[in-house]
């Protein structure tokens, strides 16, 4: 199977005079399902159109999304697998040194805000051109939402890029529906897992607060997320005084769809035009995502709003058979670095009442009774994978949601299994902080105390003779941490770990989730309860720097 085109020559070497579909990407094309742009790209495919894609277009020059001509059909823009804002700026607002994304992992590839600009690009070369937003700087920003950047609030990305459709979550579904309506000319507004304005006012919808009175008013903004939070399954409905905003219900895939996707043919490399390697991929080449979804529901992640709480894993089967392709690939080496997602631990879980349920989280404040979880069946999973010919080792390199492992059954060895055949040393997980008031704030309240795990995972190290370590990975200036919140975790986490690790990050408030209401507010809309928030640069910068100093050294007399 040949690369999806990016130039004129490569397309007409297909034959083809015109593309129907063209994608625009702020990364580098990497045909790999774990990135975006790829699986759309062959998703469409799939489905018999003709697709193009514009890597990295040069946001100075109109003319390069030019460079595959006019689409028969439409734009679909994106700003690649990352936030354009987040690609670009660290939690201090500096510029980043890297773009993990690009070749070279050189920064400044992209422009700011991303999607608005691609969409500014198109408009002057392409007018007439329907333009289809989606990714994840478009789905977490498709309503009013606080921007850490312009510290205010700003309307919905869709009335920004004056685009005509916005895709939001895992859109494949959606994309592939659009596209056939778009070849039929038939009206686009109610395919669900998108976003339109139209018109008239939805017969049937949740009906949120007018976009004028959240742009200006807190208690408004509040109320929007409040209903947002409780109602996400629901159409949602704002008006714009003239017209609405319309969210028509999230769309899912099933094991069966989610295996069609993965096992496409993606040639797993980048494209040849790149003259150095991408880091991101260098990363991820031989890893395998075996499920999508999280059901945790932390206030800090966009996962659960972007690939939703409802956990779909693949067939054990179409996992396998990706582990067969790529003991085929000249450079496999024997090592599959992780099958996971998320939490890799969430593969095999399940909701046993979906239809009726309406908690943002299924194991926040409490774990759901109708929850289940299936640890057995992913270590399963991972010890075939080890035993296909040509493969050494399978590891894990996601990260593990411990507390729901620690609740299973027989749970000792269970961590055992996976500390004898699949760790490469070290174990990702996530407490984030230790202080019950921050983790309130963070809606992560442990199922399972910190310390037994730690506890469980020294003992079976030793027990197993091996040298290995849980890797923690924690954060500060969440709303609700101060610097003694701060100091403390310090002390619980060099008690319990024996070392300070350095995977500590700076809390950023990312679009539309409740940690970015809290941190504008200083209020979470649920609960109603009311936050300390560290919004001074300079205040921030002091509390992250607390994991970090040694401490005060003694003159010498």
């Amino acid at each position: 199977m040949s690369f999806i085109p990016v130039s004129k020559s490569e397309m007409h070497a297909l034959g083809w005079d015109q593309p129907d579909i063209i994608l625009i990407s702020g990364d580098a094309y990497v045909d790999h399902p774990a990135f975006g742009t790829a699986i759309i790209a062959r998703v469409l495919q799939a489905h018999g159109f003709r697709i193009g894609i514009i890597d990295m277009p040069d946001w100075r020059d109109p003319g390069s999304i030019a460079r595959l001509g006019k689409p028969r059909l439409f734009f679909a823009i994106s700003s690649g697998n990352v936030d354009s804002m987040i690609a670009r700026y660290t939690a201090f607002k500096r510029f980043r040194s890297d773009d993990p994304y690009v070749p070279g992992g050189k920064a400044g590839k992209k422009p700011d805000r991303a999607v608005l600009v691609y969409c500014n690009l198109v408009k002057q070369m392409y007018n007439d051109v329907p333009l289809v937003l989606g990714g994840i700087e478009a789905s977490m920003r498709r309503m009013p939402h606080y921007d850490f950047w312009d510290d205010r609030v700003r309307r919905s990305i869709l009335l920004d890029a004056r685009a005509d459709s916005l895709v939001y979550g895992m859109g494949e579904k959606a994309i592939v529906e659009l596209a056939h309506r778009f070849n039929h000319n038939q009206s686009i507004g109610d395919i669900p897992g998108t976003v339109c304005i139209h018109n008239l006012q939805p017969d049937e919808g949740i009906e949120l607060p007018p976009e004028e009175d959240i742009l200006k008013e807190r208690d408004s903004f509040l109320r929007l997320y409040r209903l947002f939070y409780k109602n996400q399954d629901k159409t949602l409905c704002m008006s714009l005084n003239s017209r609405w905003w319309v969210q028509n219900p999230p769309v899912f895939v099933s094991e069966k769809e989610l295996d069609e996707i993965y096992e496409l043919p993606f040639r797993r490399e980048p494209h040849p035009s790149y003259k150095e390697p991408i880091p991101a991929f260098e990363m991820i080449k031989h890893s395998i995502t075996a499920h999508r979804g999280c059901m945790s529901g932390c206030s800090f992640c966009s996962l659960s709003l972007h690939q939703g709480k409802r956990i779909t894993s693949r067939s054990k089967a179409s996992v396998l058979r990706e582990v067969a392709k790529i003991t085929n690939l000249k450079e496999f080496k024997g090592h599959i670095s992780d099958i996971g997602g998320p939490s890799a631990n969430m593969y095999g879980a399940k909701c046993l009442n979906p239809d009726v349920c309406h908690r943002i989280s299924c194991i926040y404040p409490s774990r759901c009774r109708h929850l289940e979880t299936n640890s057995t069946s992913w270590l399963d999973l991972l010890d075939l994978a080890q035993n296909v010919p040509g493969v050494k080792r399978v590891t894990v390199g996601s990260g593990l949601r411990y507390d729901l492992l620690m609740e299973e059954p027989d749970s000792r060895n269970l961590l055992k299994r996976l500390l004898t055949r699949h760790i490469s040393g070290q174990l990702k997980i996530a407490p984030e902080h230790t202080s019950k008031r921050v983790l309130t704030a963070m809606r992560k309240k442990p199922l399972v105390p910190l310390q037994a795990f730690v506890k469980m995972f020294r003992e079976l190290t030793k027990e197993l003779g091996k040298e290995q370590y849980p890797l923690p990975y924690l954060m500060s200036c969440h709303p609700g941490s101060d610097d003694r919140d701060m100091h403390e975790m310090k002390k619980e986490i060099l008690k319990g770990f024996g070392f300070v690790p350095h995977q500590v990050q700076a809390f950023i408030p990312l679009p539309m989730t409740l940690s970015s209401v809290i941190y504008f507010t200083g209020k979470d809309p649920i609960t109603q309860k009311e936050y300390i928030v560290k919004r001074d640069a300079k205040a921030r910068r002091r509390q992250h720097q607390i994991f970090f100093n040694r401490g005060k050294r003694k003159r010498k007399k």
